[in-house]
């Protein structure tokens, strides 16, 4: 295997918002990355603070697995990726009494955030359609040195969160 095709150790979280709610989640894989079959989800009010929006997202990294796809094979299975994804949109719409998803996505912001090699960087999306997002220019990133200070991360996810379009 050539250096450069190494996978450097990586943590993910999406982060979801709109005007009922903030949720952030634990994302594991490798080069991809998916939702967890366990479904874990912490879910905060649109006006979280800062200090609270950092304890979501250094948990849910925390908790974001690094899985070697030769070893772990079966979490890269399409079915069980529908299944994870699908468990998690019945949640929060039953959870925020959405009828459907066009109403759940109607004004959603969407981020992932990495945590790899020192430093955590959150990268905001546009909304293209309902439950589609594209990327936006690398200038929209937010990029902290990696930290355990919980209102500097929470501060640079609603950054992150204020960019997406």
């Amino acid at each position: 295997m050539k250096p450069s095709a190494i996978v450097p150790f990586t943590q993910w979280a999406f982060i979801h918002r709109n005007e009922k709610f903030i949720s952030v989640e634990p994302i594991s894989g490798y080069r991809s990355t998916l939702r967890e079959d366990e479904g874990y989800v912490i879910y905060l009010p649109p006006d979280a603070t800062d200090d609270a929006l950092g304890r979501a997202l250094l948990e849910a990294l925390d908790r974001s697995r690094f899985i070697n796809p030769h070893t772990e094979g079966g979490f890269f299975e399409a079915e069980r990726i529908v299944r994870s994804d699908r468990n998690w949109h019945k949640d929060f719409m039953r959870r925020y009494g959405y009828k459907t998803l066009r109403a759940a996505y109607k004004n959603m912001n969407w981020c992932r955030a990495t945590r790899t090699e020192g430093r955590i960087s959150i990268k905001p999306h546009r909304r293209h359609r309902p439950r589609y997002w594209t990327d936006l220019p690398r200038d929209r990133v937010v990029v902290i040195a990696a930290t355990t200070d919980a209102a500097v991360a929470g501060a640079a996810l609603r950054l992150a969160l204020d960019r997406c379009e």
